[in-house]
């Protein structure tokens, strides 16, 4: 994966948002995927599945990545290619994701123990979305690249 985000080219139609981290704007960017995929013809299910995965990743660079600091922001691109939504969420925290929190699925039981209940983010957005990658930005952030074709 680049270790940047993604640059459109001429055809490209992109969207970019710039969020504070601060829990609650998460809903932007999951009303502009939402727009944007309901524009170009997705399904209901499909947009709302979207709109969950990306919710999922701005939570995520919120809380994980730039620690809820609100001077650090939240990149969120929207890509619309023929036929499919490109969305790049990307953070400015220094702390990066392991391979092991890329790639394991949570456990019932672990994720019961645990106060929070958290730990099904990245489990979620890779069963709802159809390509998803992940890497780290020039500057040391994490970024997320997923895609949600039209038709599946």
């Amino acid at each position: 994966m680049d270790s940047g985000l993604q640059k459109p080219n001429s055809t490209d139609r992109v969207v970019e948002l710039r969020l504070p981290s601060k829990l609650g704007y998460e809903r932007v960017a999951m009303d502009t995927a939402s727009s944007i995929a309901t524009r170009m013809g997705f399904k209901n299910d499909r947009v709302e599945s979207l709109k969950t995965a990306v919710g999922e990743a701005v939570t995520n660079a919120i809380e994980h990545g730039n620690q809820h600091d609100a001077a650090m922001k939240v990149i969120v691109m929207l890509l619309v290619q023929d036929g499919e939504l490109v969305v790049s969420v990307a953070d400015q925290g220094r702390k990066t994701l392991t391979e092991d929190c890329t790639t394991r699925t949570p456990r019932i039981a672990e994720v019961m123990e645990k106060a929070d209940k958290g730990g099904w983010g990245i489990w979620l957005i890779r069963e709802l979305m159809d390509e998803v990658e992940f890497g780290v930005t020039p500057n040391g952030g994490n970024q997320i690249r997923m895609v949600i074709h039209l038709e599946r």
